[in-house]
């Protein structure tokens, strides 16, 4: 449990780094969205270094905006999906990106503006999407 604990701590590490290194796209992307230029400049810099090894059972290989929420994908292996499914590893998981998420500081602020309808984690097993953990800005009121 402690090492679950300490992958999605890592995890949630990464994307603070990696919204610390985003910065405003010069371009202007094609989109209608608003949101659109300030969205990539936190997506872009994690696409470009991917895949990233979070430890030896995780890799991030893929982040994606729908709209207004950030998507993170993640690979799991040498993990039986009834271990990733449990409730007390699910809660586990939760309350440790739930932290992470709902920090005060600048990162999460300016990722909350680009992504105000929150952030999706997905996992994978086997090629197999096995969980979605989703976080909204409302969740952090609720804490």
């Amino acid at each position: 449990m402690k090492s679950i604990k300490i992958i999605f701590f890592l995890m949630i590490n990464l994307v603070l780094f990696s919204c610390d290194n985003a910065k405003q796209s010069s371009d202007n992307k094609a989109s209608n969205h608003p949101n659109a230029a300030l969205q990539d400049s936190v997506i872009d810099p994690i696409k470009s270094a991917l895949p990233i090894e979070i430890d030896s059972l995780t890799t991030l290989f893929g982040v994606y905006k729908d709209k207004d929420t950030i998507n993170y994908q993640y690979r799991v292996i040498n993990t039986p999906e009834q271990a990733l499914l449990l409730t007390t590893t699910l809660s586990t998981i939760r309350m440790e990106l739930l932290k992470a998420y709902c920090e005060n500081n600048k990162d999460m602020q300016d990722l909350k503006i680009a992504f105000p309808q929150g952030a999706n984690y997905h996992y994978f097993i086997d090629d197999k999407e096995v969980v979605i953990i989703e976080l909204t800005p409302a969740d952090c009121q609720l804490n």
